[in-house]
């Protein structure tokens, strides 16, 4: 059941609602290009929880993640997850898989990267909002040693995903692609440093939250400005920017939140309730969408009966809410305690 056949790609279906989801919760911007044209392993940040995986798809389209097995395994969690699956030994007790029944996951990561394919790999393995990376698991270093050993022609991309405010709807959000490149280490412990390296230079990694605040800050108003909040962020933690510099509001715009809510109160209602389940600002937006996507099939069964009854009515509401959605209030960053 958890076998794959190599290269894996994920399919057309969960890449379209990853999609959908990110551009309809985020406005996302892209600094860089994704590598193309052979094997990559791309190295991604990890900020936001579940919904990592839902932007990163959102550029990288088709190239899976490892995932864990509890989110392929429910048929309902499927329709939205799918990749490689990692199962942990809490994992084996817990849903009684045989220790033959899935490959070790640097085993499959291996064999998806030697047969042609690319593969999202967050080396933190969980997240949490801090002003650093958690520590980086050694599975990176340990997977491009033994493919370099193997002589396989592949390529290390980092991708750093930047969150002005991860538990608001409608936040900012910039994905920034580093230089790829080809490791040049000796073993994997040398190969775990360089990696690390590159994924720090173009990720959140700063010393204290002193200085993470003062970048955020940095950036945000540099995004008022018309540039990219990633970019300013990086370029801010560089600098060891350490005075925090007044904050620009976004307006208000109360008249947006009532017209989108107007246009899609089931599903407003659903990301509302989802999201009380979050245990973190990390994880609040995943539980949003999930909770809006369970109430999706009631919102449009009740525009589809409008649409029936009253059509004109059903028409001003679907403009309404793309204009409250456009118009939407941009959540300004909060500071870390």
């Amino acid at each position: 059941m958890f076998r794959r056949r190599y290269p894996f790609i994920l399919p057309a279906r969960v890449r379209l609602i990853h999609r959908l989801l990110a551009c309809c919760h985020y406005r996302i911007s892209v600094t860089g290009t994704p590598c193309r044209g052979k094997p990559v392993l791309f190295i991604v940040s990890h900020r936001s929880g579940a919904s990592d995986g839902t932007v990163a798809a959102y550029v990288l389209g088709g190239v899976p993640s490892l995932v864990s097995v509890q989110l392929v395994r429910n048929p309902r969690l499927r329709l939205l997850f799918d990749g490689i699956p990692v199962v942990r030994d809490k994992d084996r007790e817990r849903y009684g898989i045989t220790a033959d029944s899935v490959p070790p996951p640097l085993v499959s990561a291996a064999e998806q990267i030697k047969a042609g394919g690319s593969l999202c790999l967050y080396p933190e393995g969980t997240s949490e909002w801090q002003c650093r990376p958690l520590p980086y698991h050694g599975g990176m270093g340990v997977l491009a040693a033994r493919l370099k050993a193997a002589d396989t022609d592949f390529t290390v991309q980092p991708v750093g995903l930047f969150y002005a405010a991860p538990d608001r709807f409608r936040s900012r959000v910039s994905i920034v692609f580093g230089e790829a490149f080809q490791p040049q280490g000796s073993g994997a412990k040398a190969i775990q440093a360089e990696l690390s390296a590159a994924l720090d230079a173009v990720s959140v990694c700063c010393p204290d939250n002193a200085a993470f605040n003062a970048a955020q800050a940095a950036a945000w108003q540099a995004a008022q400005h018309g540039q990219d909040y990633g970019t300013a962020f990086l370029e801010a933690q560089r600098q060891s920017v350490r005075e925090t510099v007044p904050m620009t509001q976004p307006p208000a715009r109360l008249w947006a939140k009532i017209l989108f809510t107007a246009a899609f109160p089931l599903v407003a209602a659903g990301g509302r309730l989802a999201q009380r389940f979050a245990d973190g600002r990390n994880n609040t937006t995943f539980f949003r969408m999930l909770g809006a996507l369970a109430a999706l099939p009631f919102q449009a069964a009740c525009y589809a009966l409008l649409l029936f009854y009253a059509p004109a009515a059903a028409l001003l509401l679907a403009v309404c809410g793309a204009v409250g959605w456009t118009a939407y209030p941009e959540a300004a960053p909060e500071p870390l305690e």
